[in-house]
């Protein structure tokens, strides 16, 4: 009996607890860094000790980077090798079932999409989150002048969670109609090199209208994705506003002179660049989903009842997508069995 490959299993919990932490050593490099530009500025003197200082807490966040980089490549490529083996072994099980595309298709076409499914989007996702998440609390617990720029950033972070919703309808119809113009391409190429097609009807206002379909799906889906990274763009930026705002007004508690906005701004620029890249990470995880529940499909177990309920999609609202793209797991209704196969198990 198959079973699709499990993305925490064997070597990589542990490469996982690894990113972990090297997340959670950015966010700390990202306020030693503030704090170091800080002293830098304030200095008397040579400042040649913090500035030093300021290097190598750079150079470390640079081997941070390097390291969670490498990590990850590792992390995805596990994951794409053990799904690798249990299509290639569900294939060697079931000889001479179904067609070659059925299995092609995803043993080569998909490979690529499960490794940005892990790297780009589960990692990338988990490591932005947790780096972000670390920060905003030290900056929110240690920082309470810097508390009002971190509103723009968490309203930033709850627009890109409600976007993902249509994000994930575009990027369905737009597989939809891929379906459509490449079922419709086989089948005219065969027809044309076997020469059974009509020689007056060759299917080029079909194929202009699919086209045009598929082109329209692809816009929704890049004005959605847009739509992510401008509104954490827009969040850094609103934060930012509010931090110079702040500073020129002169409140009371707030940052005082250009030494402490120095600092300041690394770290709300830190947060705002871990937000836009979880909002890729997102878009990522979410085209990744496809090939990933392909592959289950094909590995379902072989015990399953002939007889079963077809599954129809469930609606889900925007905040239940949201939990299920982070791995959080939320009751949903379940789903509506079929009334054909239902119809068929009263007859029988």
């Amino acid at each position: 009996m198959n079973a699709a490959p499990r993305l925490l299993a064997g070597d990589r919990r542990v490469l996982a607890a690894l990113l972990t932490l090297l997340a959670l050593g950015e966010a700390v490099l990202a306020v030693l860094f503030a704090a170091a530009l800080d002293r830098l500025l304030t200095h008397d003197g040579a400042p040649m000790l913090p500035l030093l200082a300021a290097g190598g807490i750079a150079a470390m966040a640079g081997i941070a980077l390097m390291l969670g980089r490498w990590l990850g490549e590792d992390f995805a490529q596990g994951f794409v090798t053990d799904c690798r083996a249990a299509l290639f072994a569900a294939v060697t099980r079931h000889p001479g079932e179904g067609g070659d595309a059925r299995w092609l298709t995803v043993l080569i076409n998909d490979m690529a999409a499960l490794r940005n499914y892990a790297l780009r989007g589960t990692v990338r996702l988990w490591t932005s989150v947790t780096a972000a998440g670390a920060a905003g609390v030290w900056v929110f617990a240690s920082m309470p002048y810097l508390r009002p720029a971190l509103v723009p950033l968490v309203a930033g972070a709850g627009v890109i969670l409600l976007l993902v919703w249509p994000l994930s309808r575009a990027i369905t119809t737009q597989r939809r109609e891929r379906g459509k113009i490449n079922r419709f391409l086989v089948r005219r190429v065969r027809a044309e090199l076997a020469g059974e097609a009509n020689p007056n009807r060759h299917g080029f206002r079909k194929l202009t209208m699919l086209s045009d379909d598929l082109a329209r799906a692809a816009v929704r889906r890049a004005a959605s994705a847009g739509a992510m990274d401008a509104a954490a763009t827009l969040a850094g930026l609103l934060a930012a506003l509010v931090l110079v705002w702040q500073a020129m007004a002169g409140l009371e508690g707030g940052v005082q002179g250009v030494t402490s906005l120095a600092g300041s701004l690394t770290l709300l620029g830190f947060i705002a660049a871990r937000l836009l890249e979880s909002a890729r990470a997102l878009h990522a995880r979410i085209g990744g989903r496809i090939a990933l529940e392909r592959l289950e499909k094909l590995l379902e177990p072989e015990t399953k009842s002939p007889r079963r309920p077809i599954r129809r999609p469930v609606r889900r609202t925007p905040l239940q997508w949201a939990a299920r793209l982070l791995g959080v797991r939320l009751a949903l209704p379940p789903p509506d069995a079929d009334p054909r196969a239902a119809k068929e198990e009263c007859q029988s």
